[in-house]
């Protein structure tokens, strides 16, 4: 094995560790949860996703930067990314949430097919994947407003057939 190959190896090694790293950081994060005298305890999501990507959109750091503030200008930008990292964990735990409700509705329903459940996989993976590509994008300084917007959406929807199925699931049973 020649040397540039252990050196490339070594290289891809730390990178990969480094990402695993950040990975199982992420997860230790607890999210700040909102509290509502009315509600319990819950993560809401879809009413702050304007302020995130506005937060997270480039004019107000082009401003600063054109003003001569690029210290001030780097460091709002760390403290945005940190909120919007806070506000995919907690999409995240919003996530989670929805599917233990899943995986209970499913336990009481007798007519679930195979292909809901292939769904709920499907699903599960997708949500993942794309939380862990915003996350490192986020982490890497790329403000991934789209991407934001997509995840969010596809845990409203979520929440939506959940609704959905636990008032189809009343009808049947009452």
């Amino acid at each position: 094995m020649s040397y540039s190959v252990a050196v490339f190896a070594s290289i891809g090694l730390l990178l990969l560790l480094a990402m695993a790293w950040l990975v199982f950081s992420a997860m230790r994060r607890q999210p700040r949860v909102i509290r509502d005298e009315n509600r319990e305890s819950e993560c809401i999501h879809i009413s702050k996703l304007p302020q995130i990507k506005q937060a997270l959109s480039d004019a107000d750091f082009i401003y600063l930067n054109e003003r001569g503030y690029p210290a001030l200008a780097k460091r709002i930008q760390k403290e945005r990314r940190r909120i919007a990292l806070n506000y995919l964990t907690c999409l995240r735990v919003e996530f989670e949430k929805l599917l233990r409700l899943a995986r209970l509705v499913a336990s009481l329903s007798p007519n679930l097919a195979m292909a809901q459940e292939v769904q709920g996989v499907r699903l599960n993976l997708e949500f993942w994947y794309r939380y862990y590509l915003i996350y490192f994008r986020l982490v890497s300084g790329i403000a991934p407003l789209q991407a934001i917007g997509s995840l969010s959406n596809m845990v409203s929807a979520l929440t939506i057939r959940m609704e959905t199925a636990i008032s189809e699931f009343g009808e049947q049973v009452g």
